[in-house]
């Protein structure tokens, strides 16, 4: 069985676990009884998401997607793209390369691609994800698809 990783952040709370995916959720459900009193919440369960919408039975392409959102900044434009393929196309990490081409195809090209990832990880929206051809991979985190969530919903 493929070990998991699962990153939880709460504040300035921080907690990583690596392994099998029962292991990985038992230990975070401890982390959350033992460090956030108050709050039980489970690894395991899951909530919907907003994901791109459809129209007329078709999925929305990236760029209807980031022009219906409108985002302010390449931040914004990289969390919204990161969130598209993890939603739409199924992938599990994405590479900078591949959001760049993403955002070259959207006609909203990056200035510095891997600049702007390193600085969504460093804020906790996304978090390495091992390597994908070669190159580092990365993933929304639950911050990461929380922020975008609501910027879909406004």
């Amino acid at each position: 069985m493929a070990a998991v990783t699962i990153k939880l952040t709460v504040g300035s709370f921080s907690a990583e676990v690596t392994g099998p995916p029962k292991y990985a959720e038992k230990k975070i459900d401890e982390f959350v009884t033992r460090f956030l009193t108050g709050a039980r919440v489970s690894a395991t369960e899951s909530k919907p998401t907003v994901g791109p919408s459809k129209i007329g039975g078709k999925a929305l392409s990236a760029a209807e997607f980031v022009k219906k959102t409108n985002p302010r900044n390449q931040w914004d434009t990289a969390l919204l793209l990161a969130y598209f393929l993890e939603t739409t196309r199924k992938v599990s990490s994405f590479t900078s390369a591949e959001l760049n081409s993403l955002g070259r195809e959207i006609k909203r090209p990056f200035t510095n691609t891997s600049d702007t990832v390193g600085k969504l990880a460093s804020r906790g929206l996304m978090m390495s994800a091992g390597d994908k051809e070669g190159k580092r991979a990365y993933a929304l985190t639950a911050s990461g698809e929380q922020y975008v969530e609501a910027m879909v919903e406004t």
